[in-house]
C-alpha cells in the first residue's frame, strides 16, 4: 500500500474532515492525488508488462466498488476506518487498522526492490542486476526504518505534491526512453493473475469516495479513477523488444532519480505503518511499529529471494491486504449505521 495495502502514493489512512464544496475537477485532483505516488514507480518496476484489459478490468471494479460507497455516505469526510466503525463496530474497525499495518509494511519489500532495481540500473545498465538488486533494497528498507525511527513527521502537503510531481515525471521518463523499467518480466500466468497485485495502484482510494449526495464530485472521483487506470496501463504495458535501450548517462540519472523516490515513499509508509500500529493499542510504542513494519518487509524480501519468485509476487501481500479492506468496506456500506451509544 502507498500512500499508498501501497500507492502507496503513500498509501492513505483515515483521513479527516473534509469540504463538502467542490466539483467534477475537485473530485478527479482528490482522487488522483490520493491514489498516485510510489505505483507509478513500483508498478512498473516491479510487476512488469501487464494487458491492458486486466487493468481496465480492475479499474472497472473499483468504480463499481465507489458507488456502492458513496451510496451509503462515502468515506472522505471522516475516514474509511470509522466508516467500518460505524457499520460494523470497533472489533472490525480494528481489523481495518490491521489490515492497514500489514499493506502498509508487506508493501515496502516491493517499493525496496524497485529501488533497488532503479539504482542496479543506474550503476550497471543493461546488466544482471538481481543480486545487486535484492542487496540495494535490503540497504533501502535499513535506511527507511533508521529515518522513520528519529522522526515521526513526514513530508508537508506541498512537498508531497513536488515529490508525486516528480515520479510522474521520472515515470514518463524512464517509459519515454523505451524502457525496460527494471524488474520487469512478468508475463504468462502472472501477467493474466495481476488483478489483486495491480491494487497497490490504488491504495488510497478507500479514503476519498465522497457521498452520492455530491454527484458532480462523484462524477469527478469515477473520472479520475479512469485517468489513474488510463496511466497504469501505459506504464505497465509491454515494450517493444526492438526498441534501443536507453543511454547509459540517462539511464544512470532516471535509475538514481527513481531509487531515491522509492526509498522516500519507503520512509513514509513505514511511519504509516508505525501509525497503525499505535492504533492497535496494547502499549505498542511508534519506534517499536517502524521495527515490525521493517523487519516484515525484509522477511518478504528474503523470502521471495531464497525462494527464487518472481519480484512481483511481493505485491501479492499489500494487493491481499488491500482486497481485503475493501471487501470489509463494501460489507460496511451494506449495513446501516449502528445506533449511537449513550452514557448517563
Amino acid at each position: 500500500m502507498t500512500a499508498s495495502p501501497v500507492s502507496a502514493p503513500a498509501p492513505a489512512g483515515p483521513r479527516g474532515p473534509r469540504a463538502a464544496a467542490g466539483g467534477p475537477a475537485e473530485g478527479a485532483r482528490r482522487t488522483l492525488l490520493g491514489v498516485l505516488g510510489a505505483g507509478l514507480l513500483v508498478l512498473p518496476g516491479v510487476l512488469g508488462p501487464v494487458p491492458a484489459g486486466v487493468v481496465a478490468a480492475v479499474a472497472a471494479a473499483l468504480a463499481c466498488w465507489c458507488l456502492l460507497v458513496a451510496a451509503a455516505g462515502g468515506t472522505d469526510r471522516r475516514g474509511p476506518v470509522a466508516f467500518v466503525r460505524d457499520r460494523l463496530g470497533p472489533r472490525a474497525a480494528r481489523a481495518a487498522t490491521a489490515l492497514y499495518f500489514g499493506g502498509f509494511a508487506t508493501g515496502q519489500a516491493a517499493v525496496a526492490l524497485a529501488a533497488g532495481g532503479y539504482a542496479a540500473a543506474a550503476l550497471a545498465p543493461g546488466g544482471d542486476s538481481g543480486w545487486r538488486a535484492h542487496v540495494v533494497a535490503a540497504a533501502v528498507l535499513a535506511a527507511a526504518a533508521c529515518r522513520a525511527w528519529l522522526g515521526p513527521q513526514g513530508p508537508s502537503p506541498a512537498a508531497r505534491r513536488l515529490r508525486l510531481a516528480a515520479v510522474a515525471a521520472v515515470a514518463a521518463a524512464w517509459w519515454g526512453f523505451g524502457g525496460p523499467f527494471p524488474g520487469s518480466g512478468a508475463t504468462g500466468w502472472w501477467a493474466a493473475a495481476a488483478a489483486v497485485p495491480l491494487l497497490f495502484g490504488w491504495v488510497g482510494l478507500e479514503g476519498t469516495v465522497p457521498s452520492a449526495a455530491r454527484p458532480r464530485v462523484l462524477a469527478g472521483a469515477l473520472l479520475g479513477l479512469a485517468a489513474a487506470g488510463a496511466l497504469y496501463a501505459v506504464l505497465a504495458a509491454p515494450h517493444d523488444p526492438s526498441a534501443p535501450p536507453p543511454h547509459p548517462a540517462a539511464a544512470a540519472v532516471l535509475g538514481a532519480a527513481a531509487a531515491a523516490l522509492c526509498w522516500s515513499y519507503c520512509r513514509t509508509n513505514l511511519q504509516a505503518a508505525a501509525a497503525r500500529w499505535t492504533e492497535l493499542g496494547g502499549g505498542r510504542s511508534r519506534r517499536g511499529g517502524v521495527l515490525s513494519g521493517a523487519a516484515l518487509a525484509l522477511a518478504f524480501l528474503a523470502a521471495g529471494a531464497a525462494a527464487h519468485r518472481p519480484a512481483a509476487v511481493l505485491l501479492a501481500g499489500p494487493g491481499t491486504a488491500t482486497a481485503a479492506l475493501y471487501c470489509l468496506i463494501a460489507v460496511a456500506a451494506l449495513r446501516r449505521p449502528r445506533p449511537k451509544e449513550h452514557t448517563a
